[in-house]
């Protein structure tokens, strides 16, 4: 595994093959996900199996019974544009704007930790960015740092936040119909790694509702949120993946980073895999 290059501001890209690699190197490469945060793999030739394969040497794939689904390697997840021949969607996030989100944030957090994009068809100009909040936590001021460490927030799912979707939506009636989604979750503003044991923010700010001190001390919510929208997302914390290519496949970790793309044009398909890592972390 050799290192090409750093991404700007949030990880690393890698020269390897996963084809060749053994079960352990495989291993070993994903102990390094949580750590690099953000990290690209390049030129893959790989079968839709044997992506899968690859994370699930991780650890365990989220596998839901839903439209977006690969028919025949559950796992899989499609994120696409293309639609079938009634112009029903055959993917997940088709074509629309995603503003900064991270997986699972009207979910209880930890299940799925890791999220992998594999390139089939990039599209037209697309562009996919990341930010690494782990980093944005370590360099706030130390007053602001004891503030955020106290902070509880309301974390729930609003459609036209992150994403826009018609009411008659099947992905709007998807978000809508998890059990969670009614009520939201409560979530502290720092997490601490499950895996690592690093601090970092969990400002996925489109789902945050509320925000209290757990210490009963009072907070201006809004200026809280106005501070940390204008430090969290300098351009120092922030690459942009802007030349997507088949073969392309970008691991990112689900509590140190965030990320947005713009709207899709061209034809575009990737696979989307969300784990854990209780097979490298055991």
């Amino acid at each position: 595994m050799k290192k090409v290059r750093d991404l700007p501001g949030v990880g690393v890209e890698y020269a390897l093959d996963f084809n060749t690699m053994s079960r352990e190197e495989i291993k070993e490469f994903g102990k390094r996900i949580p750590q690099d945060n953000v990290i690209l793999v390049r030129n893959q030739n790989l079968s839709d199996e044997k992506v899968l394969e690859v994370c699930e040497t991780f650890g365990r794939c989220l596998k839901p019974k839903q439209f977006f689904m690969h028919d025949k390697v559950p796992g899989l997840f499609r994120v696409t544009n293309e639609r079938d021949e009634d112009g029903e969607k055959t993917g997940l996030f088709a074509d629309k704007e995603l503003d900064w989100h991270s997986n699972g944030n009207g979910r209880p957090s930890g299940k799925e930790a890791c999220v992998a994009l594999y390139c089939i068809k990039p599209g037209t100009d697309s562009i996919t960015s990341f930010c690494d909040t782990r980093r944005a936590y370590n360099e706030l001021p130390d007053d602001i740092r004891e503030i955020v460490d106290d902070v509880e927030c309301l974390f729930k799912f609003e459609n036209n936040t992150f994403y826009e979707l018609e009411k008659d939506d099947k992905e709007l009636v998807m978000f809508e119909q998890h059990p969670s989604f009614a009520d939201g979750v409560n979530k502290s503003l720092v997490y601490t790694h499950p895996w690592t044991g690093e601090k970092g923010l969990y400002f996925t700010f489109h789902y945050i509702r509320d925000m209290w001190r757990k210490s009963n001390t009072p907070v201006d919510a809004k200026w809280l949120k106005d501070y940390l929208m204008n430090h969290v997302f300098q351009e120092k914390y922030i690459y942009h993946h802007d030349d997507w290519q088949p073969g392309d496949f970008v691991f990112m970790d689900q509590f140190h980073s965030i990320h947005k793309r713009n709207a899709v044009k061209g034809e575009r398909l990737l696979y989307r895999l969300s784990f854990d890592y209780k097979k490298v972390f055991n």
